[in-house]
């Protein structure tokens, strides 16, 4: 029940369904770290991937999968100015926006 999809670029985006827990979703960050971690090798070349995991989570950070996202991506920038190759998890709930 889980989904693992391509969100653009070399951002992909996994919605996990039995997640409850902080704890629990930093394990599965950590799983897909290291798994990427590991040595490619293509077309006879070995390849190094590394991953900034941004977090958020249902209801925590918002009710919506714009919201979600939003902070998700928000926390992933975070883990890229922290160094790189780490998760980061989303600090607030985003706020609502406003018409004009």
């Amino acid at each position: 029940s889980d989904l693992l999809a391509r969100q653009g670029g070399d951002e992909f985006m996994a919605l996990l369904h039995d997640i409850h827990t902080m704890h629990e979703a930093l394990g599965v960050a950590e799983k897909i770290r290291r798994a990427l971690n590991e040595v490619f090798v293509l077309d006879g070349r070995e390849c190094l991937v590394s991953a900034s995991i941004g977090i958020a989570l249902y209801p925590d950070h918002g009710k919506d999968l714009a919201s979600l996202t939003r902070c998700a991506d928000a926390a992933m920038y975070r883990a890229k100015m922290n160094g790189r190759n780490g998760a980061s998890v989303a600090t607030d709930a985003p706020r609502p926006r406003v018409e004009p």
